[in-house]
């Protein structure tokens, strides 16, 4: 059965039950005293009951209208406060995220760590995959926003810079660690691990390769960097990663970063999103922080 009763017809009940003088209550909501009674009327009509008796030129609930009142007074509460929660009040709620597989592990679960200790209500779903995979998640509206860590030019897809990053060579073998500089050329015949096709980070280091990427021994193509970085300590094995990715395994000499010559292997992670998608308070403020967080300074 649909509804015919208005949140306003009920607030004007609840206001009246209160303060029995319609031109007061009138006053105090911005409406004539004519249009207080005509919604009244109107409450009575769809419940076919008198609500009110007119006394001394006051209004006073009946026994229906304090019956009526036990109904309907927590339910218009509770309605109000979730319009003021939806309001900015206070801010609660879900907040699904595609995040590129690298930042997913070393980066954004600190922003939303750092965001959710100021607002107790707000909870975070992430689902990951590579930059592609999240803007299709973003296109199909599986996510309300994601964080990728490569460009992308889907029209329907609004992006600004969330942050810089520098790709390092790494390996695990340590023979191959020396004092100078690397030629590209000199490694393009290592076993190289990569990222899949469509990782930021893959479409990163291709990029900057240019026509040296033809030569590039692709040995091994997985989708996970930690699979990645599990392969390194085999001899002549090299990739190219984050540096945000590989800091641990470099301070404790898991890892040796191969400086090479005339290369700086940069680039910037995205804050992305669908065009029509509805802003809503939470997510505007979320997305405000991550224009402030200085997490990617470190």
């Amino acid at each position: 059965m649909q509804m015919r009763m208005t949140l306003r017809q009920l607030e004007l009940f609840l206001a009246l039950s209160k303060k029995p003088h319609i031109g007061e209550v009138g006053k105090e909501v911005g409406l004539t005293q004519s249009a207080v009674s005509m919604a009244i009327k109107s409450l009575e009509e769809i419940l076919e009951t008198r609500l009110f008796d007119r006394i001394n030129k006051k209004i006073v609930l009946n026994e229906n209208g304090r019956h009526f009142l036990t109904r309907v007074e927590h339910l218009v509460l509770g309605l109000k406060e979730a319009e003021s929660i939806f309001r900015d009040e206070h801010l609660h709620g879900e907040i699904r995220v595609g995040v590129s597989s690298s930042i997913a592990n070393y980066i954004i679960p600190k922003v939303f760590y750092s965001f959710m200790q100021s607002h107790d209500g707000v909870s975070f779903k992430m689902e990951t995959g590579n930059t592609h995979e999240v803007a299709s998640l973003i296109e199909s509206g599986r996510v309300d926003m994601g964080f990728i860590e490569g460009e992308y030019d889907g029209l329907d897809i609004e992006n600004e810079v969330l942050g810089k990053d520098e790709l390092y060579i790494v390996t695990g073998d340590a023979s191959l660690v020396r004092k100078e500089p690397y030629r590209m050329e000199e490694l393009l015949g290592r076993r190289w691990v990569l990222r899949e096709k469509g990782s930021g980070t893959r479409e990163t280091f291709m990029s900057h390769l240019g026509d040296l990427g033809k030569s590039l021994n692709i040995y091994m193509e997985l989708d996970h960097t930690g699979a990645v970085k599990s392969i390194l300590s085999n001899k002549d094995t090299v990739s190219c990663l984050s540096r945000y990715s590989v800091q641990k395994e470099l301070k404790y000499g898991l890892l040796f970063r191969l400086p090479v010559e005339g290369y700086s292997f940069t680039r910037s992670f995205y804050t992305i999103w669908h065009k029509n998608k509805f802003m809503s308070s939470l997510l505007s403020t979320f997305i405000e922080f991550t224009r402030d967080w200085d997490g990617l300074s470190e």
